[in-house]
């Protein structure tokens, strides 16, 4: 996803991340839809992983439950334990995928949906 920014830092950085996650390696790289519906296909085998930067709350809240309930693994992007306000989210049919795409991302500084500073 390009954001709703598209200013040259943040577009540079999604390439970036879209180069990295190439080099893991992966068989392809594909989004169907939204962001729900993206992580839905992780909850029903339907792809091994999903990640996202700039995303709400909202957007990622009842996905997140359905992924874990379905056996799969919800994370930050940093690879640490997610956060639903932090406006990212990693989702992966194992941990050892989610940690492997955590491992290359370079993170999009954003704000918070509950508004409090990151640490």
């Amino acid at each position: 996803t390009l954001f709703r920014s598209r200013s040259p830092e943040v577009i540079k950085v999604v390439l970036s991340n879209m180069e990295r996650l190439l080099c893991i390696p992966v068989h392809g790289v594909r989004a169907v839809g939204t962001a729900a519906v993206n992580m839905c296909l992780v909850a029903t085998g339907g792809a091994d992983a999903y990640f996202e930067m700039g995303i709400h709350c909202w957007d990622m809240a009842a996905a997140a439950v359905i992924v874990s309930e379905a056996g799969g693994v919800v994370t930050d992007v940093t690879g640490g334990e997610f956060d639903l306000m932090s406006r990212r989210i990693i989702t992966a049919s194992s941990s050892a995928i989610a940690k492997s795409i955590a491992k290359v991302l370079q993170i999009i500084p954003l704000e918070r949906d509950d508004g409090k500073k990151e640490d």
